[in-house]
C-alpha cells in the first residue's frame, strides 16, 4: 500500500472507530426503548401507591377496597397475613382486617413489590438470567434500604424503599435487549478482572444505574428517588450533583448500603456476581462501618424476619 494511502487510512481509522461506537450506543438504545414500550401501562394500584409515598393521608377502607378488586393479590394478601412468618394464631379472611393488621407501610411495600413484578413478568430473557433472583434481590434491597432510612436521619425516607426496589432495573433492560451482550458481560464477570459497571459500559456504552435512572425518569418518579438509583454505584457523587446542600443521607448512600449488605447475605440478580453463601457478620460489619454502628444487629435481624415473609411470593 502507497504510504499516502496508509497515512488515510490511519488517520480515519479513530474518526471510523468513533462513529462506530456511536452508531452501536444508538442501536442498543433503541432495542432498550422497544422493550420500555412493550411494557404494559402501571396499574390502578401500582399508581396509587406510588402517589401516596409522601402522604400518609391514605385511608384503609380506600385501599382495601382497590385491593379486592385485584383477586390475585387480593389472595397475596391473605396468604401473607396469615402466613407462619407473621405469627398469628386466629385466621384473616377479609382483606380490611388484613390491611389493618399489616398496617400501611408494610402492605403498601408488599403490594409495590408485588406489582412492579407483574409488570415484567412476561419480558423475554436467555440464560443466565433469573427472573426469580432478580426480584428476590430487588425486594431484599428495598426492605432493607426503607430499614436504613428508618434507623438513620434520611433526606428522603419515603422513597427508601421504591429506590431499592427499582435500583438494578437497568440490568433486566440489558438481558432483554441485548442478550448477546448480557451473556458476554457475565461470562467476563466471572473471570473477575473487570467490575460489573466496567463491562456493561464496554460492551454495551452504558451502565445498569443510567439505564434504570432513565426508565424511572419517564415514568415520572420522584427526583430524589431517581437520583438515588443513578448514584447507587457512587454515592459520593450523588451530593455533587446537588444546587444545596441538604439535611440527611442521601438515597444513593442508602441502596448503595442496601445493596452491599444484601450481596453479602448471598442474594444476588445473578450467580456471575458473587457467592450464594450467607456471611452474616461481614454484613453487619459494613453496616457498622458505613454509619450503622449499634444498631447493625438489630436492621439485620428485622429483615430476615420480613424478608421470611415475602420471599415465598417471587
Amino acid at each position: 500500500m502507497p504510504l499516502a494511502e496508509r497515512e488515510v487510512g490511519t488517520m480515519m481509522a479513530p474518526a471510523t472507530m468513533v462513529m462506530n461506537i456511536e452508531n452501536r450506543q444508538v442501536l442498543h438504545r433503541q432495542k432498550v426503548q422497544r422493550v420500555l414500550n412493550n411494557l404494559p401501562p402501571f396499574s390502578i394500584i401500582l399508581n396509587r401507591l406510588i402517589g401516596s409515598l409522601s402522604s400518609e393521608n391514605v385511608r384503609f377502607s380506600d385501599l382495601a377496597s382497590l385491593i379486592e378488586k385485584d383477586t390475585v393479590l387480593s389472595g397475596h394478601v391473605l396468604r401473607l397475613v396469615n402466613s407462619a412468618a407473621m405469627a398469628r394464631r386466629s385466621r384473616i379472611n377479609s382483606i380490611g382486617h388484613a390491611v389493618s393488621v399489616l398496617g400501611l407501610v408494610r402492605l403498601r411495600n408488599f403490594l409495590l413489590s408485588l406489582s412492579i413484578a407483574r409488570l415484567w413478568q412476561s419480558t423475554r430473557t436467555v440464560s443466565p438470567w433469573s427472573m426469580a433472583q432478580f426480584n428476590l434481590h430487588g425486594a431484599a434491597v428495598a426492605l432493607l434500604s426503607d430499614l436504613l432510612a428508618q434507623n438513620c436521619h434520611c433526606h428522603y425516607p419515603e422513597g427508601a424503599f421504591l429506590a431499592g426496589l427499582l435500583h438494578d432495573y437497568g440490568k433486566l433492560l440489558i438481558a432483554a435487549a441485548l442478550p448477546e451482550q448480557f451473556v458476554e458481560i457475565q461470562r467476563q464477570l466471572g473471570e473477575g478482572h473487570l467490575t460489573l459497571i466496567e463491562l456493561e459500559h464496554e460492551l454495551t456504552g452504558f451502565t445498569h444505574p443510567e439505564l434504570s435512572a432513565m426508565t424511572l425518569r419517564a415514568w415520572s418518579l420522584p427526583e430524589d428517588i431517581v437520583r438515588g438509583v443513578e448514584y447507587h454505584h457512587i454515592p459520593d457523587a450523588e451530593e455533587q450533583t446537588l444546587l444545596e446542600p441538604v439535611g440527611g443521607m442521601l438515597l444513593g448512600r442508602i441502596v448503595f448500603t442496601a445493596d452491599a449488605v444484601a450481596h453479602q447475605m448471598g442474594l444476588h440478580v445473578t450467580n456471575a456476581e458473587g457467592s450464594l453463601e450467607v456471611r452474616r457478620e461481614q454484613a453487619i460489619g459494613t453496616l457498622e462501618a458505613l454509619g450503622f454502628a449499634g444498631k447493625a444487629n438489630m436492621i439485620l435481624e428485622s429483615f430476615e424476619s420480613e424478608f421470611e415473609a415475602i420471599r415465598k411470593f417471587f
